[in-house]
């Protein structure tokens, strides 16, 4: 009788075995590869958030054919090094975790249909002051290069054209270039230039946050117009002066020198013995004002007190596309306040998508309802042990022992056929292809190289992980086993000193 229930018994393991199989196999999927947390440990056994700044952001950049211009001061290397500085002051490996980390959360419950939206929060607003900092601090090493650039490729030529334009001292007193390298260095130190940029900086990181809603750029030069002032009026009076000594001393009175003193045209001679101090004075009466008030109308009143830098100005400057690209950011940042929703995902396509959107909900629906249901594999997978046990069992330790002999083998048999499968069957020496042609750039090639170094790490981690969880079936079922047979032997010797005392005794 007890060997006929064995026989009927003999279904009962084969289901058990494929009801424990994909039980284990579900809830091991359901752990990895549907919790957010498989792919961040991923993502961080490659090193990919520090990879992003050593090796891919380098890359991008020269694909991009970031280089200095001809005339910048910082040589393309420095420029590269720079913005890779900003870049890892501005976005840190570790706020990079921390997005993916947060994205992930939001991603997968909503990929395997555990949630029905998803918000993702990427926290670029607390990073522009960071970035902003980068920035200055990138312009503090390179101050005295910048500044001699800036002097000498937009604040020369615009005071020289302004000059040229406006002024009208008398004489026809022009300024070479020389001089007026002298009249911009005297007027905007380096200290005050490189104030003033990073003040542009703290600008355009205020809009982007949504401090400020233009791109007009104000810079106040009434320190700009007192050291001109300062400066011209030294000058000027070394020029006039000059202007003076070229005079020959000819005239016979000063009654006719004064009769033909005329601001506009210099005078044929001057009285012997007559000195600048009386020229000046007699020209400044001639012209009704002082020659430094003089200075002042025609140059230093052409300077207006502040500069307004609009944002069709900013837009020349930068590009069309840079400044859309500004616009879209800060759009982003401050209207969207940095989230990404699901409902944006769909409206991205404009509907064009929406057959594939209905298909892959159809998947998310699919796969919820399996993980739903994954309770009752394990439910039925002891159910059936325990029919197994009360089948094959002649008494409680026997149908103890059973259940758990058909965990262990089952358990080991499946130990020993992953091992088999991955000794003969090993991954693949590629999982992700390298592009090819004309998609083979740098930056492609380290991307597929890490895409399969990510991908040879997961499934890994996936065979490993079920793999142990067998063992661990098989450890803990043989310890049972042991345990039970232990029982077995202690209470048979029990039962033989009890027999040796009373022969009356039953058998256990």
């Amino acid at each position: 009788m007890i060997w006929l229930r064995r026989i009927l018994a003999i279904p009962l393991i084969i289901l058990f075995v494929i009801t424990f199989v994909l039980g284990l196999v579900l809830c091991h999927l359901s752990g990895t590869v549907g919790s957010a947390g498989f792919y961040n440990g991923q993502m961080r056994k490659a090193h990919v958030y520090v990879w992003v700044h050593e090796s891919l952001l380098p890359a991008v950049l020269d694909e991009a054919g970031v280089e200095s211009p001809s005339d910048f001061p910082v040589d393309t290397p420095e420029l590269k090094q720079d913005i890779l500085v900003v870049a890892r002051a501005a976005f840190p490996p570790e706020w990079l975790e921390q997005t993916f980390k947060g994205a992930t959360k939001q991603m997968v419950p909503y990929i395997v249909g555990d949630k029905n939206s998803f918000v993702i929060t990427i926290d670029v607003r607390s990073r522009i002051d960071p970035m902003a900092e980068g920035i200055k601090d990138v312009v503090d090493s390179h101050a005295t290069e910048i500044y001699d650039w800036v002097t000498e490729d937009l604040f020369v030529p615009y005071a020289t054209e302004q000059l040229a334009l406006g002024a009208e001292l008398p004489y026809d007193i022009a300024f070479t270039d020389e001089e007026i390298r002298g009249l911009v260095a005297s007027a905007m130190p380096e200290d005050w230039a490189i104030a003033q940029f990073k003040s542009i900086v703290d600008t355009l990181a205020g809009y982007l946050k949504g401090e400020i809603n233009s791109l007009n750029l104000s810079v106040s030069l009434t320190d700009v117009k007192a050291g001109a002032t300062t400066y011209l009026n030294d000058l000027t009076d070394e020029k006039l002066t000059a202007v003076f000594e070229s005079i020959e001393a000819t005239c016979a009175s000063e009654a006719d020198f004064l009769a033909t003193l005329n601001p506009d045209t210099l005078p044929s001679c001057k009285p012997a013995g007559y000195t600048y101090s009386q020229f000046k004075q007699a020209l400044e009466m001639q012209m009704g004002m002082t020659f430094e008030q003089r200075v002042k109308q025609d140059v230093i009143d052409l300077v207006p007190n502040s500069y307004v830098f609009d944002e069709s100005q900013l837009r020349e400057m930068l590009g069309e596309d840079m400044v859309d690209t500004l616009t879209s950011a800060r759009e982003f940042i401050v209207v969207d306040n940095g989230q990404i929703t699901e409902e944006d995902l769909r409206k991205s396509d404009d509907g064009a998508n929406d057959a594939e959107e209905e298909d892959f909900d159809n998947v998310r629906s699919a796969i919820h309802t399996v993980k739903m249901f994954i309770w009752v594999f394990w439910l039925v997978s002891i159910l059936l042990l325990v029919a197994i046990g009360f089948l094959c069992g002649r008494n409680w330790k026997s149908r103890l022992l059973w259940p758990l002999c058909v965990l262990f083998v089952t358990s080991l048999v499946f130990v020993i056929l992953v091992g088999v499968a991955r000794a003969v069957a090993p991954l693949e020496e590629r999982m992700v292809e390298r592009p090819d042609g004309e998609d083979a750039t740098q930056a492609a090639i380290l991307l597929s190289d890490k895409a399969d170094e990510i991908a040879h790490n997961a499934v890994n981690a996936l065979i490993w992980g079920l793999e142990l969880k067998l063992i661990l079936f098989a450890v803990f079922s043989g310890l049972a086993i042991a345990g039970v047979v232990a029982w077995m032997i202690v209470d048979r010797r029990r039962h033989q000193r009890a027999v040796q005392n009373d022969p009356q005794s039953p058998a256990p």
